[in-house]
């Protein structure tokens, strides 16, 4: 069972890069639980609606989003609550100042069981980038 829902993380965090790549925040928002928020490399918190009135903003253009590799992949007994830890590349403007950095993402996310196998995000940090020609995080 906990394959099976470490499997459904990966894939829902796989999906949630695909939509970014393609701007879709409407169906990105349906997958944010309502008391979702994100620490930004800042320390800042930004709740889900600043998340994603920043991700629709004009601030914001993405470029590409590439999944690097899964660093962690956690998910409880009960397969109601997991966490997922991945490293990305993303080419991205912000400000109009362009960017290409590797950064480490950690989500939680947890599960209602009445909404089926609906996994919702309700934490995520990013850490600060790095230059793709750096060493890579590691891990274990």
């Amino acid at each position: 069972m906990a394959n099976k829902h470490k499997k459904m993380l990966m894939d829902h965090v796989a999906e949630m890069l695909r939509l970014e790549n393609e701007n879709d925040y409407i169906e990105i928002g349906e997958r944010l639980a309502d008391n979702f928020f994100m620490v930004r490399p800042s320390g800042n918190p930004l709740t889900k609606p600043g998340w994603l009135g920043l991700a629709k903003s004009t601030d914001l253009e993405i470029i590409n989003l590439k999944l690097i590799q899964f660093n962690i992949v956690e998910v409880n007994n009960e397969g109601t609550m997991g966490y997922v830890c991945y490293t990305t590349q993303s080419k991205f403007k912000f400000k109009g100042v362009e960017n290409d950095d590797v950064a480490v993402f950690t989500i939680i996310f947890k599960r209602d069981e009445e909404e089926g196998d609906g996994w919702k995000m309700v934490f995520m940090q990013r850490s600060q980038g790095r230059n793709p020609s750096s060493p890579m995080p590691k891990f274990f």
